[in-house]
């Protein structure tokens, strides 16, 4: 769709200049035919869409989407229309890739496209749910409690980004530091002394002979090692990519000791809270189920998911349709067969969500008090090793010497 620059006149003749998308210039004029501002000025932007943030466009940030919702939530219940709030948001916003996005959205808005339509970005964070609830806010005549409760969900989801990713950056740090340090040993220290060692006539012991074979192999083989693994990579990613029902990558990461769990809890919790929300906003369970599977990012956990709306459309309870599912835990499936018959779903997901993301914490703290002193004791360990396969001949011969 074109980008417009059109200027504006009000009925105090002040004049302000924005852009707009619409499909033709005719029927941008008529958007405004009857509106509180005069449509003075209609220009056509040709290169706005080769923009430098376009070009390299990503995903926008959870606390850039957040505080947006904030200031939304502060506007409407101030009692301010939705177009309103947003053109104020706007102005004060700076040229980024999400505020190109809102433009687009304002103007949809003001051609008569609903709110929750105009919101169907795939950049925006769990963007099917945000369009949900929005919807859901429409419907209700609520729409800055919907977003309101968005915004907390938006905030617990964030939380257990930063919380986990924070907690295990310095074992991973420590990690690659480990490779690095035997990387460059084998590859760079050993092969020196190796020629070192050639000058010895004494037989070289196990140990060092080892390591500078290995290290010998590794010179010369690093290359084509990087080349299979890349080529391996790129041929699994190639089957992924062509046949939908292979998926290898996602299931490996569920197979990864400590890490595995971590990643199904946190699905378990991000599905839980998203369901809540949808229903706390008034929609129905099957369309909200619908929607909150689509929040499992693991695609192994999407694939086995992904029937259980049908499942409820056919007549089964949520339970029921999650219990045949074996990576679903039995616990949360319990937890929501008393929702369900309670007829207090909504506090149970809550509740269930919390309790997921208690345990993800558990985890994460007990990862990361296990794991530190694991690495640096391998990595004492190894580099011993190295330094007794290199020094242990020099004794040798000193000895000799004597």
């Amino acid at each position: 769709m074109p980008y417009y620059k059109c200027v504006f006149v009000n009925e105090d003749g002040n004049f302000n200049d924005k852009i707009i998308f619409n499909e033709n210039k005719n029927g941008l004029k008529s958007s405004f035919k009857n509106g509180n501002k005069k449509l003075i000025k209609v220009k056509r932007l040709y290169f706005k869409n080769l923009s430098t943030f376009r070009l390299f466009s990503r995903k926008i940030k959870y606390s850039e989407f957040l505080l947006f919702n904030q200031k939304m939530v502060v506007l409407l219940k101030s009692g301010t229309s939705f177009i309103n709030a947003l053109e104020v948001i706007l102005t004060n916003m700076k040229k980024s890739n999400f505020k190109e996005i809102l433009l687009k959205a304002e103007s949809d808005i003001q051609n008569g496209i609903q709110i929750s339509d105009a919101f169907h970005s795939t950049k925006i964070p769990f963007y099917k749910i945000y369009r949900a609830s929005i919807l859901a806010g429409e419907k209700s005549g609520a729409i800055e409690s919907i977003i309101e409760k968005f915004n907390i969900y938006l905030g617990k989801i964030n939380n257990i980004k930063r919380k986990t990713i924070s907690s295990l950056s310095y074992p991973l740090c420590l990690f690659i530091f480990m490779i690095l340090i035997v990387f460059v040993i084998m590859v760079v220290v050993i092969p020196k002394f190796s020629s070192f060692f050639e000058s010895f006539e004494a037989e070289l012991p196990a140990i060092t002979v080892i390591f500078i074979s290995v290290s010998d192999w590794l010179k010369e083989n690093i290359l084509s090692l990087f080349f299979i693994f890349f080529i391996i990579y790129a041929s699994l990613k190639f089957v992924e990519k062509f046949n939908q029902k292979v998926i290898i990558f996602d299931y490996l990461k569920l197979k990864i000791p400590f890490i595995g769990k971590i990643i199904r809890e946190n699905s378990m919790a991000v599905f839980s809270r998203t369901l809540s929300i949808l229903i706390s906003g008034g929609i129905p369970v099957p369309e909200s189920v619908e929607i909150a599977i689509e929040s499992f990012s693991n695609e192994y956990l999407f694939s086995k998911v992904k029937d259980v709306p049908e499942k409820i459309k056919k007549g089964n309870l949520l339970s029921d349709a999650l219990s045949d599912i074996d990576v679903i835990p039995g616990l949360m499936t319990e937890i929501i067969r008393v929702g369900e018959s309670s007829g207090n779903l909504k506090d149970v997901l809550d509740k269930s969500a919390d309790f997921f993301e208690s345990m993800i914490d558990t985890k994460i703290n007990s990862l990361v008090s296990i794991i530190e002193p694991i690495i640096i004791v391998v990595l004492g360990l190894v580099v011993g090793f190295m330094l007794i396969s290199i020094y242990l001949p020099i004794f040798q011969s000193v000895q000799v010497v004597r």
